[in-house]
């Protein structure tokens, strides 16, 4: 069965960079794509409608699909014009997809820009986030492990990668002592470091261990760090393939929060950065079915 790609573009140097990734992807794996733009109707000028700037935006599909037809020509290809608000409309997009892909700029606020937030918070599937300057490499697969059950879904997802592109899967696991903890330690003369440390380790070998008993043929390369995890991962993703992290489950309550782990990535973007949900994250949705197809 073919993998679901919902590519969102906008047009942008962030688009362009976003459909090379996915026609990256159609080398290695069967997929489906549909292509979709947003009008956000509550930006357009009172003295502009929709129907005046709607060529504009399937004139931006057609072109990318020209495109993906080109590169990729066993692609399904589809596109859809969407009418609402971004977020909105995003997230319906997805609720059915294996995979969410946007581009990003660094500007703050431009689609996606401050969005990808938003975005990442609430999606359902998987969500890619492709930086404008990316190119191809051959770098490692990174992904994050928290101390709890809620990163085995990200992890599971880029064990598939490395084994899908043939490269090394790096574990990365970081891990700090609680400031106030530390203070208390500091007074009364003694600090249990190696201990908490070693209890660390423990949560990383378990994990790698899983990995390598599921996926034989990928090499798992483990890094256990003392410090921040956003700044550990952002290091070890510096010439990576994709950074993965998960998010942790909230229920109901999963759109209105992004872990600090991922909101951090996504303003450092040192890679490709995947989002991977859990699978209790299920926002709620209002449908809309202003769209054309």
């Amino acid at each position: 069965m073919a993998e679901r790609i919902i590519l969102a573009l906008n047009g942008g140097t962030g688009s362009r960079a976003a459909l090379d990734w996915v026609i990256g992807r159609a080398r290695t794996i069967r997929i489906s794509l549909e292509l979709t733009t947003v009008i956000d109707l509550a930006r357009l000028p009172t003295t502009i409608t929709k129907d005046w700037v709607l060529p504009a935006y399937e004139q931006l599909l057609m072109d990318a699909a020209s495109r993906v037809r080109g590169d990729a020509p066993t692609v399904q290809v589809m596109t859809s014009v969407r009418r609402g608000a971004p977020l909105q409309e995003l997230l319906i997009s997805a609720a059915d997809a294996d995979l969410l892909v946007i581009g990003t700029r660094e500007a703050a606020g431009s689609l996606y820009g401050t969005l990808r937030h938003q975005i990442a918070a609430g999606v359902s599937c998987p969500l890619v986030i492709v930086p404008t300057d990316w190119t191809p490499c051959n770098g490692s697969v990174v992904v994050g492990v928290d101390d709890d059950e809620t990163s085995q879904f990200a992890v599971d997802f880029a064990a598939r990668e490395a084994e899908r592109l043939g490269r090394e899967l790096s574990v990365v696991h970081a891990w700090r002592i609680p400031t106030l903890l530390a203070l208390g330690w500091l007074s009364a003369g003694a600090s249990p470091y190696d201990e908490i440390r070693m209890a660390h380790a423990e949560v990383l070998a378990g994990v790698v261990e899983r990995v390598r008993a599921e996926h034989v043929t990928v090499v798992v390369r483990d890094t256990l760090e003392h410090g921040s995890a956003a700044l550990v991962l952002t290091d070890a993703a510096e010439h990576a393939e994709m950074v993965v992290v998960g998010t942790h489950g909230r229920g109901v309550m999963a759109g209105l929060f992004l872990g600090s782990v991922a909101h951090d990535l996504l303003i450092s973007m040192p890679c490709p950065v995947v989002v991977v949900p859990h699978p209790a994250d299920r926002p709620l949705l209002i449908p809309n079915a202003a769209q054309d197809k």
